[in-house]
């Protein structure tokens, strides 16, 4: 799966989402291997810029930087940073958040597709719950990485409202 090209038929954002329900792991078999400590490769996805997400499957890590196994997870500081934003007198710390639901990746596919990535879920800590979001830290290792160009990725312009994302 490491590749910057798209394998899935579908032209369309729903068509893609749709395509990567039957290829991303189900939230609940995430939320086990966490839960009981039997880790496992599981498939997430994200969205984010070209750059990136190219990023991300040339290192062959979360967040493009070199992969280190020895990594571990975030911080529950870290994740807290993730989830809730910057806080007073805190600089925030944006980590590779990654869903079980690939229709929440869709809106920051738009800057320019989706990352799908096959990961261990022993670098994985519990993110936005309602986003099913799962946050590991920029040199985890990625098993294998995927990029989906986005069909109508939006121009830099209009994609300044998303820079939050990765």
């Amino acid at each position: 799966m490491a590749s910057t090209s798209s394998t899935l038929a579908p032209q369309d954002e729903s068509g893609i989402a749709g395509a990567l329900e039957g290829i991303v792991t189900k939230t609940d078999v995430v939320v086990e291997a966490l839960r009981s400590g039997n880790h496992k490769d599981v498939v997430l996805v994200r969205g984010g810029s070209a750059t990136g997400c190219a990023a991300a499957v040339n290192a062959s890590s979360a967040g493009g930087e070199p992969a280190n196994v020895n990594c571990g997870v975030p911080t529950l500081q870290q994740m807290i940073s993730q989830v809730g934003g910057s806080q007073p007198g805190i600089p925030q710390e944006k980590l590779p958040e990654f869903t079980s639901v690939p229709a929440n990746a869709t809106k920051w596919a738009r800057r320019g597709g989706w990352l799908v990535v096959k990961i261990n879920t022993r670098y994985l800590i519990a993110g936005d719950a309602g986003e099913k979001g799962w946050i590991c830290l920029k040199n985890a290792p990625l098993v294998s990485a995927q990029f989906l160009p986005h069909p109508k990725p939006l121009t830099a312009e209009e994609g300044k409202g998303f820079l939050n994302a990765d």
